[in-house]
């Protein structure tokens, strides 16, 4: 797969979303690359993360308390936070089909953002965005439950 690709999936996660290609092609020469088979267990809940993790190829189902609570594919993404911020995983992620990741560990990520005060602004910006999404939806949700409570 192409490293332009593997740019163009970086943008769309919002933390690198404010990020220019030159930026974004710093983060990826920082990853690994990793195949792993089927039902291989990539995270497991409760345990430390921190790495950043994105689907290049195949699929993962995500589960909480044992529960499936998502399906990832292609372009999809977690762990974005762990790299900023370790702490207990919030799920269980497992490969339902043989896939292909990108990785990015904590360590890697901190010392090409230590080294860019360019790149460090655009993440804060990026980590704002997530939380003005998070507080918006907490809102909604609110309002949501407000008028069914009426």
């Amino acid at each position: 797969m192409s490293k332009d690709l593997y740019i163009q999936r970086l943008r769309a996660v919002p933390l690198f979303s404010t990020l220019a290609k030159r930026e974004l092609d710093m983060i990826v020469r920082q990853a690994d690359h990793l195949r792993y088979p089927a039902r291989y267990r990539v995270v497991r809940e409760g345990t430390p993360g921190e790495e950043f993790w994105m689907v290049i190829d195949g699929e993962l189902a995500v589960t909480r308390g044992g529960v499936e609570v998502a399906t990832l594919g292609p372009g999809d993404y977690f762990g974005e936070l762990a790299v900023i911020d370790p702490a207990p995983r919030d799920a269980s992620v497992v490969a339902t089909t043989p896939v292909e990741l990108m990785v990015i560990g904590r360590r890697r990520f901190w010392t090409t953002v230590e080294a860019s005060p360019s790149l460090m602004r655009k993440l804060m910006i990026g980590l704002a965005r997530r939380l003005h999404e998070a507080d918006r939806r907490e809102i909604d949700l609110r309002k949501a439950n407000s008028l069914t409570d009426a």
